[in-house]
């Protein structure tokens, strides 16, 4: 006689169709760590275009060596700024969700 509550068994595909999607998705969240921030994107972008212009208008002496240095600094200072964007502040974010430690 066969037995009338025999349990069902999971097939083996289930188990590996559950594994590949966990792995799915924990690819997903490691390539959303390492994408780059859209602030520090544009701000980058713009410094280059910034920059860009300020280097033809002094090659084609209509920015004075003056403004041409202080474009350089703005220049540099969001840089600056798009790096801390992208990479100096996930850092004081983590530090304040631990809070302190004891």
């Amino acid at each position: 006689m066969a037995k009338k509550n025999k349990k069902r068994q999971h097939s083996r595909t289930v188990d590996i169709k559950r594994q590949m999607e966990q792995e799915k998705l924990a690819e997903e969240k490691d390539r959303a760590k390492k994408r780059l921030d859209p602030t520090a994107r544009a701000l980058l972008y713009g410094d280059l275009i910034f920059l860009a212009l300020s280097s033809l208008l002094y090659a084609n002496h209509l920015l004075s060596d003056f403004a041409s240095g202080l474009c350089t600094v703005m220049g540099a200072v969001l840089l600056i700024l798009a790096l801390w964007i992208q990479f100096g502040r996930k850092k004081d974010r983590d530090n304040l969700k631990k809070g302190p430690r004891l």
